[in-house]
């Protein structure tokens, strides 16, 4: 008796289930959509897109989204088209019951920028992908310039490693070594707040601008960084510390087991 009350419970159970999903099934089919949230889940502290630019990218989509029902809204074709963007790193998109189309934005981190030989301007994030400058937002990150040669076409390219550069002469690998460098500044926490920028001489070689002192480093090619960077940090601490961060103009790190100081 006791076991055919408990069968008889949950088939009345699972026949309101099956009501109660039906009636909501028919509401959601009958709803459109009256509005759309939109929130950059980042904007606290990176400014390349707000609510507006997005708006302006889905309403340029052609992709039918206020008035229409929820029902016949595809969601991966607003996530797909909101993810050419560049500067766009996920993008959700979801419906609730009250006709609300919510599309929540994560932005790309940006870690470095680059001016290119042509005057072209960028950004790296740490994967790699290239983003566009904004006109009005400018991260505070590491700065590379002067004689740097893409062996790629900017508008063609969204990631360095979506092109094949194991072939490539040392000259033509330039930006890849910009990267490797930036990277490992990055990483650290000292010399991320001591060097400001990596100029690119006409022999392809590295020049660090650090913020304390008057000195240039001459840093050479993108090899042997650690033990470069380890020279340089024992020359600050043995050296600078006593006899002062103006001392020399020129600081040369190429040359192995030594550092060669140039004074003002």
């Amino acid at each position: 008796m006791k076991f055919t009350r408990n069968i008889l419970v949950w088939v009345l159970i699972l026949a309101y289930l099956i009501v109660v999903s039906g009636f909501i099934n028919d509401k959601q089919s009958g709803q459109v959509i009256h509005s759309i949230d939109i929130h950059i889940l980042d904007a606290s502290h990176s400014h390349f897109i707000d609510e507006d630019d997005v708006r302006e990218m889905l309403y340029g989509s052609r992709i039918p989204l206020l008035g229409e029902k929820t029902s016949m809204v595809r969601l991966k074709p607003i996530e797909d088209k909101l993810h050419q963007q560049q500067i766009i790193r996920t993008a959700e998109a979801y419906i609730t019951e009250k006709g609300i189309l919510h599309v929540d934005i994560q932005q790309r981190e940006p870690f470095v920028r680059i001016f290119n030989r042509k005057g072209q301007s960028y950004y790296l994030d740490r994967e790699g992908n290239i983003i566009p400058v904004s006109g009005s937002f400018s991260p505070f990150v590491l700065v590379v310039n002067g004689y740097i040669q893409e062996p790629f076409r900017l508008s063609q390219t969204k990631n360095l490693w979506d092109f094949d550069h194991d072939s490539l002469s040392q000259r033509q690998r330039c930006i890849y070594d910009i990267f490797k460098l930036a990277a490992y500044i990055e990483q650290n926490e000292f010399w991320k707040a001591q060097i400001q920028q990596i100029y690119v001489n006409p022999s392809g070689e590295f020049e660090l601008i650090p913020r304390v002192g008057s000195h240039i480093i001459e840093f050479g090619r993108a090899d042997d960084t650690e033990e470069k960077f380890y020279k340089l940090r024992l020359l600050y601490i043995q050296g600078f510390n006593q006899l002062g961060w103006n001392q020399y103009s020129r600081i040369n790190l190429k040359y192995d087991n030594q550092v060669v100081c140039i004074k003002n």
